[in-house]
C-alpha cells in the first residue's frame, strides 16, 4: 500500500535533525555569580583605582562588573563593618557603570538596599539565596523543583516590595515554565517580568525577557514573531552593554536561519556567537553554540564534524554538573547515531539521556516519554520487536501518571506508535487492538490527538487490507474522507488506497474511478510526485485486467509528468512500462525500460533500502531484477540473463549493509566511517528530493524546482562527487572492502572457467510467474523455466521443512518423502534432463529467496532405487558466483594450523560439550577448546584471527528484520556482551579455512511488512565471516539434536583430519548418518550446508 505520506508526517516524534538548543538568554538568567581572580582585580580597582581606569574596566568587562556588584551587595548585608567596607566600593562601580554604559540601575540598586533597615537587608539576601537555589535545582533536579523554591523568592521580595527581585524572579520562573513546556504559563510570567522591567528601567532584565518570549513563541510556531522579540532585545542588550545576551540573540538567529534553511547564515551567526562567548569565557553558552554547530554539521552531511561538536559539548555539560542539557545533548548524539545507522550507539546514549529525565525532569526540547519513543525506533530498527514494545509500553506508563504535566506524547499517540510497531513485524491482532485504542484514547480538545485518530484509522485500514477484509478496509477509508483536517491532497491519496481495496476484492470499475479521481485532483494541486504514483498504480491495474496498451500510455503520463524531478515511483512506473511491453512480445524495449528502472533503484550508491509496502501490487524493487533476466532469458541472450541475477544478488548485499554500520576491520577507521556516512548522506538527500516542498499541494510548474529542492540536488552532487573520489581512494587503500560495496558482476565466462570439469553451479531465481535455473558448467551456460512461481516454492519450501520439524522413527514412508520429492522434481530434474550434469560429481547452488532455507541435500531423485541428492553429488552453496570468485581470488595469508572448539552454552546444549570434546581428541595439541564460561565473545576475538579451523558450538540466531543484529551467542565478559552480531563480524580478521556453526536457528516465515528479502538473514549471517577471512563456512538451517550433531561433527572433523576437503567431508559424515537407523531422517543431518568461499 502506498502510505499516506501527509498523515504520516505528523505524530509522534521519530528520527530526525538534531534540535536546536537555543537557550543562551535562559542560560544566563539561570547562571550563578562565582568569584574569580578578574573579580578580585576588578574589586581593587573599584576601591581605589583611578576613575577612568576603572570606567575603562567596567566598558570592556560589564559582565564582571554586574557579578561583582552582586557579590557586593551580598557582603554589604552581613556585618556593620562589612557593611561599611563593601558599600563604597558598591556605590563608586555602579556610578563607573552608570558612565561607561549610561545605565543608572545598578546606582538606584544599590542605594535602595543601603537604605533597608537590617533586618530587610538579611530578608533580602534570603530571597537571593533562594533565586540562586532554584537556578541550581533546575540544572540538577529539574523545573518543577525549581518552581517551587522560586515561589519562595517571589513572596520573598514581594515582601520587600523589592521591583528588581520581582522582575528577576519572574523571569527565572518564565524560564522555568519553559524548561517544563509549559509555554502559556511561561509567556504569562514573562509579561509580568516584562512591566516590572520596563518600570524601574532594567534594561539588561527587558533584554532577557524579550529574548525568552522569542523562545516562546519560537516553540509555538510563530518564527516571525520571534525574529521580532529578538530584534527588540537588541537595543536593550547593547544599551545595558550585554555581550552574553548579544551573543544570545545571534546564536538564536542563527537557529532561525537554520529552521529556513539558511545553513551558511546560521554557521556564520553561530561562529559569530561562539567567538563572543569564548572571549568571555561562559562555559554554558560555549557548550549550547556548538551543539548548535553540530546541527549545522548534522544537515551538512558531515556527522564527524557533528560528533564532535556534540561530545566537547557533552564533556563541558559534565563539567558543569548541568544535568538537564547533558541529557539534551546526550538525545542528540543518540538521534546521529541513528541517523548514521549505529544503532546499538543510540540505545546507549538515549538510555542515558531516558535516566537523567527521569531524575529531574523533562528540558526544554527533551522529555522521558519521547526518549523512549526514539528508543522504541532504535530497537524496532534493529529487529528487536520485544523491546521495542517494552520502551513503548515505558512511555504508556509515564504517560498514564496521575497529576503530573503532559509533556511528550499523549497516550493516544502512543497507541498509534504501538500499532504502528506491531503493523510494522506482522502482529495484525496487535495492531487492530492498538489502533482502536487510540481512536478510544483519542482527546478531541487537541490537534495531536485528532491527527493520530485519523492515522489510527488509516492504520487499521492496512491491517484489513493485510488480512484481505477488501470490504471493511474500504468503508474505513470513505469513513475518513469528509473527517476534519484532511486537505485535498490528503483526501486523494485516500482514494488512492479506495481503489487498491476495490481493486482486491474484484471490482475494477470503482478502482479505476477512484484512481481516476485521486489523478484529477493531484493534477489539479500541482503534485507531480504523487501524481505520477497513482498514475502507476492505475497502470498496474490495466496490466492485470490485459490492457496492455492503456497501461502503456499511463506510465508514460506518469514519467512525463515527473520529467527530470526525482522520486520514489519513478522505477515503478519505468518497470510497469517493461511488464506492458514485455506482455505483448515488444522484449527489447521492455529489456530497455527495465534497465532504466533498475538505474533508478541504484541511483544512490548503497542508499537505505527504498520503502516498501506489501499491499501494494508492484511492492518489490528485486523484481525488477527478475523480469530483466527473464526478458533477456526469452531474447536468447542467456548470459546477460545470468548476470543480471548475479547483479540482482550484489544489489542485495549491498541493501543489506545499509540497514546499519559494519565495523570497519582492516580497513582505515576513517575511511570506513567517511564511506558509510556519505552513503547515507546520498540516500538522505535523494530522499528529500522526493519529498521536496516543491511537490506541496499549490500550483506549481515541476520544471521550475524551489531555492529548496535546487539547494539539495546540489548537495546532492557534492556527495556523489565526494564518494566517487573515495572509492577511487579506497580501491587503493582497501580493495576487499571497496569490492563489498561495488563489487562487479563477474562476466559469464570467467565463472565457466573457474569451475573444474567435474563442476556444475545451479543458480535460482524465482519470479512471480515462474522460476528459473542457470545452469553453468565449463563449457555451457544455459537458463531453464522450471514453470513453478515464487509463491508456489516458498509455500513447498515451508511445508516440507514442517515434515522435517519432527523425525518419526520407523516410518514406513516418512511423511517428508514426499515433499522433498516433489521439489527435486521441479528444482533438479529439468536440470538433469538436459544431460548437462552428466559425469558431475559436485554442485555448486546459489539459492534465491527461500530456497536459501532448503536443505537440497535431502532432495529425492528417482529411482530405483530412490537417492537423495547428497548421495548423488557433493553439494556446495555459495552466495552469488561473483561473490565465490571475488573472494577465491582474494590475497590471503596461509591458514593457521590450530583449532579453537568454543562451546559457552553447555547446560542448554548437552551435547556441545561433547562435540567439542571430540574435536579435541581428534586434532589433540593443536585444539584449543573452549567450555561454558571461558567460552566468551573477548575469548573469540583474542583467539581466533590465528586459527585454522574455529568451531562454534553455539546458538545462531537469525534476524529476519535485520539481518546484520543476527548473532552467534558466545559468552560475556572482558567488555563484550557475548553476542557476536554480524555487524561486528564484518569488523573480524581471520586467516580460517573453516567456520563452523553448529547450531543456528531460523524461521521461514515472514517477519515484517518491510521485511528483507527471504534468505537474507542466512547469507548476512554467512557472508559476514567469509568477508571476515573464513575460506568456508559451515552452518544449520535450523537447530539439530545436539546429540546428533555431536556424532555428525566427530565423523567430519575426522575425515576432515584424514585429509578430505571441506565439502567431501561433510557429505561423507552426512551419508554416514543416513545410513544410521537412528539418524538416517534428514532432521539430523541435512540441515548442515557449507558455503564456499574460496
Amino acid at each position: 500500500m502506498a502510505p499516506l505520506d501527509r498523515l504520516r508526517s505528523s505524530g509522534v516524534h521519530c528520527r530526525g535533525a538534531l534540535a536546536m538548543i537555543s537557550l543562551l538568554t535562559a542560560l544566563s538568567i539561570l547562571s550563578q555569580a562565582v568569584q574569580n581572580p578578574e573579580t578580585d582585580s576588578l574589586r581593587a580597582l573599584a576601591r581605589d583605582g583611578p576613575d577612568s581606569a576603572l570606567v575603562e574596566r567596567v566598558r570592556q568587562r560589564n559582565d564582571e562588573a554586574r557579578k561583582l556588584l552582586s557579590q557586593l551587595r551580598t557582603a554589604a548585608g552581613g556585618s556593620e563593618d562589612s557593611a561599611q567596607v563593601a558599600f563604597p566600593v558598591a556605590e563608586r562601580l555602579a556610578s563607573a557603570y552608570a558612565v561607561a554604559w549610561q545605565d543608572s540601575f545598578f546606582v538606584r540598586w544599590i542605594a535602595r538596599f543601603r537604605s533597608l533597615p537590617p533586618p530587610a537587608r538579611q530578608a533580602t539576601l534570603a530571597a537571593d539565596s533562594a533565586l540562586r537555589a532554584g537556578k541550581a535545582t533546575v540544572r540538577t533536579v529539574g523545573a518543577d523543583a525549581a518552581l517551587r523554591v522560586w515561589r519562595e523568592s517571589l513572596r520573598g521580595y514581594q515582601t520587600l516590595a523589592d521591583s528588581a527581585g520581582i522582575a528577576a524572579t519572574l523571569t527565572a520562573m518564565g524560564a522555568g515554565f519553559y524548561f517544563a513546556q509549559r509555554y502559556d504559563s511561561a509567556e504569562s510570567y514573562l509579561g509580568l517580568a516584562q512591566g516590572y522591567a520596563e518600570r524601574i528601567r532594567d534594561y539588561r532584565m527587558l533584554g532577557n525577557v524579550l529574548n525568552l518570549l522569542g523562545l516562546v513563541n519560537w516553540k509555538r510556531g510563530d518564527l516571525q514573531r520571534a525574529s521580532d522579540l529578538y530584534a527588540r532585545a537588541k537595543p536593550f542588550r547593547e544599551r545595558s552593554g550585554d555581550v552574553l545576551g548579544l551573543a544570545a540573540d545571534q546564536s538564536n538567529l542563527g537557529a532561525l536561519s537554520m529552521t529556513l534553511g539558511d545553513l551558511a547564515g546560521a554557521r556564520h551567526a553561530f561562529e559569530s556567537a561562539l567567538a563572543v562567548v569564548r572571549s568571555i569565557g561562559d562555559a554554558g553558552g560555549i557548550a549550547i553554540i556548538l551543539s548548535n554547530l553540530g546541527a549545522i554539521a548534522e544537515r551538512e552531511g558531515d556527522y564527524a564534524e557533528a560528533v564532535a561538536r556534540l561530545r566537547e559539548s557533552l564533556s563541558i555539560r559534565r563539567e558543569q554538573g548541568n544535568q538537564m542539557y547533558e541529557a539534551q545533548t546526550l538525545v542528540n548524539l543518540g538521534r546521529l547515531a541513528l541517523r548514521r545507522g549505529d544503532f546499538p550507539g543510540a540505545v546507549t546514549t538515549l538510555s542515558e539521556a531516558a535516566g537523567i529525565t527521569r531524575r529531574i525532569g523533562p528540558g526544554p526540547d527533551i522529555n522521558e516519554i519521547d526518549i523512549h519513543v526514539e528508543l522504541a525506533e532504535a530497537r524496532a530498527l534493529m529487529g528487536d520487536l520485544q523491546r521495542a514494545r517494552t520502551e513503548l509500553e515505558r512511555a504508556e506508563a509515564l504517560a498514564s501518571r496521575p497529576g503530573k504535566p503532559r509533556s511528550g506524547a499523549s497516550l493516544a499517540e502512543l497507541a498509534r506508535a504501538r500499532g504502528d510497531l506491531a503493523l510494522k513485524f506482522n502482529q495484525l491482532t496487535e495492531a487492530e487492538r492498538q489502533y482502536a485504542r487510540a481512536q478510544r484514547l483519542a482527546r478531541p480538545e487537541t490537534m495531536e490527538d485528532q491527527t493520530s485518530r485519523i492515522l489510527a484509522r488509516q492504520g487499521m485500514a492496512e491491517v484489513l487490507l493485510q488480512r484481505e477484509s477488501y470490504p471493511r478496509a474500504q468503508a474505513i477509508l470513505e469513513q475518513l474522507l469528509p473527517m476534519l483536517g484532511l486537505d485535498p491532497h490528503n483526501r486523494a491519496n485516500i482514494r488512492l488506497e479506495i481503489g487498491l481495496a476495490a481493486w482486491r476484492r474484484g471490482d475494477t470499475a470503482l478502482a479505476r474511478r477512484a484512481f481516476g479521481e485521486a489523478i484529477d485532483t493531484l493534477r489539479s494541486l500541482g503534485a507531480p510526485a504523487d501524481e505520477a504514483k497513482a498514475l502507476a498504480m492505475l497502470g498496474d491495474l490495466e496490466v492485470k485486467a490485459g490492457r496492455a496498451l492503456a497501461a502503456e500510455s499511463l506510465y508514460r503520463r506518469g514519467l512525463t509528468r515527473l520529467g527530470t524531478r526525482p522520486a520514489a515511483s519513478t522505477w515503478q512506473l519505468y518497470a510497469g512500462l517493461g511488464g506492458a511491453l514485455r506482455s505483448r512480445g515488444a522484449l527489447a524495449e521492455a529489456a530497455g525500460e527495465l534497465r532504466k528502472g533498475i538505474e533508478q533503484i541504484e541511483r544512490v550508491s548503497g542508499g537505505l533500502p527504498l520503502p516498501e509496502h506489501r499491499a501494494a501490487f508492484r511492492e518489490d524493487k528485486w523484481n525488477v531484477y527478475v523480469e530483466l533476466a527473464f526478458v533477456e532469458r526469452e531474447r536468447g541472450r542467456t548470459e546477460a540473463a545470468f548476470e543480471t541475477s548475479e547483479r540482482l544478488r550484489e544489489r542485495q548485499m549491498l541493501d543489506l549493509l545499509a540497514q546499519g554500520r559494519v565495523a570497519a576491520g582492516d580497513v582505515a577507521p576513517e575511511l570506513a566511517t567517511r564511506e558509510q556516512d556519505l552513503r547515507r548522506r546520498m540516500a538522505e538527500l535523494t530522499r528529500q528530493l522526493e519529498a521536496s516542498p516543491d511537490s506541496a499541494p499549490a500550483l506549481r510548474d515541476p520544471a521550475r524546482p524551489g531555492a529548496a529542492t535546487r539547494a539539495t540536488d546540489a548537495a546532492l552532487d557534492s556527495a556523489q562527487e565526494a564518494y566517487r573520489a573515495l572509492l577511487l581512494e579506497m580501491r587503493e587503500a582497501t580493495p576487499t572492502y571497496a569490492a563489498l560495496l561495488h563489487g562487479e558482476v563477474a562476466p559469464t565466462r570467467d565463472v565457466m572457467s573457474a569451475l573444474t570439469p567435474d563442476e556444475a553451479l545451479l543458480e535460482y531465481l524465482a519470479g512471480d510467474s515462474t522460476t528459473v535455473v542457470f545452469v553453468v558448467t565449463r563449457d555451457t551456460v544455459a537458463a531453464l523455466d522450471l514453470k513453478v512461481s515464487h509463491s508456489t516454492l516458498a509455500a513447498q519450501v515451508d511445508f516440507a521443512r514442517s515434515t522435517l520439524a519432527s523425525p518419526t522413527a520407523g516410518a514406513a514412508r516418512p511423511a517428508w518423502w514426499p515433499s522433498l520429492r516433489r521439489l527435486y522434481r521441479q528444482l533438479v530434474a529439468p536440470v538433469e534432463a538436459t544431460g548437462l550434469l552428466a559425469g558431475k560429481r559436485q554442485l555448486l547452488i546459489a539459492p534465491h529467496a527461500e530456497l536459501h532455507y532448503l536443505p537440497f541435500a535431502a532432495l529425492v531423485g528417482p529411482g530405483p532405487p530412490e537417492q537423495l541428492l547428497v548421495e548423488r553429488y557433493v553439494l556446495e552453496y555459495v552466495p552469488s558466483a561473483s561473490v565465490w570468485l571475488r573472494l577465491r581470488e582474494r590475497p590471503g595469508g596461509t591458514a593457521g594450523s590450530g583449532v579453537l572448539a568454543l562451546a559457552p552454552r553447555t547446560a542448554a546444549l548437552p551435547g556441545s560439550q561433547a562435540e567439542v570434546a571430540a574435536i579435541g581428541r581428534i586434532y589433540g595439541d593443536r585444539a584449543r577448546v573452549l567450555i561454558g564460561a571461558e567460552a566468551t565473545e573477548s575469548a573469540f576475538r583474542a583467539l581466533a584471527p590465528g586459527q585454522g579451523v574455529i568451531h562454534l558450538a553455539t546458538y545462531g540466531v537469525l534476524n529476519k528484520y535485520n539481518p546484520l543484529f543476527s548473532y552467534v551467542e558466545l559468552g560475556a565478559g572482558g567488555g563484550e556482551d557475548g553476542r557476536l552480531e554480524v555487524h561486528e563480524a564484518f569488523g573480524l580478521t581471520l586467516r580460517t579455512r573453516l567456520l563452523v556453526l553448529s547450531a543456528c536457528q531460523t524461521g521461514v516465515g515472514a517477519g515484517t511488512l518491510a521485511d528483507v528479502p527471504p534468505g537474507d538473514d542466512w547469507v548476512g549471517l554467512v557472508q559476514g565471516f567469509l568477508y571476515a577471512g573464513a575460506s568456508n563456512v559451515l552452518a544449520t538451517l535450523w537447530p539439530v539434536a545436539d546429540v546428533a550433531t555431536a556424532r555428525l561433527m566427530e565423523r567430519f572433523y575426522r575425515e576432515l583430519a584424514a585429509g578430505q576437503p571441506e565439502a567431501e567431508a561433510l557429505a561423507l559424515a552426512q551419508r554416514a548418518a543416513l545410513r544410521n537407523p537412528s539418524t538416517a531422517h534428514p532432521f539430523f543431518w541435512a540441515g548442515f550446508t557449507l558455503v564456499r568461499g574460496r
